[in-house]
């Protein structure tokens, strides 16, 4: 399917305020998309959006905390009466907290860390996908990590959701093959977001030596909403993203 077939499907991304989830709304609107845009913050999201316009390409701002069940289907609905049936649905949400050693988190954060990263993903898949399934089809993009093999130091909730989301990508993928809707994740390595800044300012580390700008991974983004492939684990420093762009 290439890109420009999606004009006139609408698009919601999580976590759109800025940085990765900001240029994911732009490139998808570009490609032909109307987008809506989710967040905890409205003022970054009314920045997003008239950059979507912009591309004239209609958009939506909506203020919303996937760590919610009813928050979230609150906002699906929404978007539906906005703009339409939701065909494409990006998973860019996430926190980086509780950090710090394992043995003396407080587990009721850790817990939250995992309610929004993982919980919040497929509450927000669950709220479009009937309706995907309903019109035979739908494209699901998981915003996932690409990490060491032993997670990131101090970080285990975000590493063990991140995890865990790559794991629901492979399942969903499974579960959905021949049915229209296509779900994968995207492994964006090190991206100069604040989210990245912020770890870096509590641990002085990170994932990669290079940071790229957000374009590069709603680039990737971008491409797999317009294929076929499903059930993927995209990693954009590897040969199946690599390969993706320069397609």
């Amino acid at each position: 399917m290439a890109a420009s077939q999606l004009t006139g499907r609408v698009a919601l991304i999580t976590g759109a305020g800025r940085g990765i989830g900001r240029a994911t709304a732009l490139a998808l609107a570009q490609a032909g998309a109307d987008v809506a845009v989710v967040a905890r913050s409205s003022a970054e999201l009314e920045q997003t959006a008239a950059l979507v316009q912009a591309q004239h390409r209609r958009s939506a701002a909506v203020v919303c905390d996937v760590g919610s069940h009813q928050a979230v289907r609150d906002v699906t609905a929404r978007v539906q009466q906005l703009l339409g049936a939701i065909n494409v649905l990006v998973n860019n949400a996430a926190v980086l907290e509780p950090l710090g050693p394992s043995a003396t988190i407080d587990p009721q954060a850790w817990a939250q860390g995992l309610n929004i990263n993982l919980t919040g993903a497929f509450r927000c898949i669950q709220a479009v996908l009937a309706g995907m399934l309903e019109r035979g089809w739908g494209r699901i993009v998981n915003v996932t990590a690409g990490m060491p093999p032993t997670g990131l130091p101090h970080a285990s909730a975000y590493s063990v959701s991140k995890a865990g989301l790559d794991m629901l990508t492979r399942h969903l993928g499974a579960e959905l093959v021949g049915r229209g809707v296509t779900v994968n994740s995207v492994w964006p390595g090190a991206v100069k977001t604040r989210m990245l800044a912020a770890f870096r300012t509590s641990r002085g580390a990170g994932w990669r030596s290079t940071d790229l700008n957000p374009a590069e991974p709603a680039r990737l983004i971008a491409r797999l909403v317009a294929s076929d492939r499903t059930g993927e684990i995209v990693d954009l420093h590897g040969p199946g993203g690599r390969q993706l762009l320069e397609s």
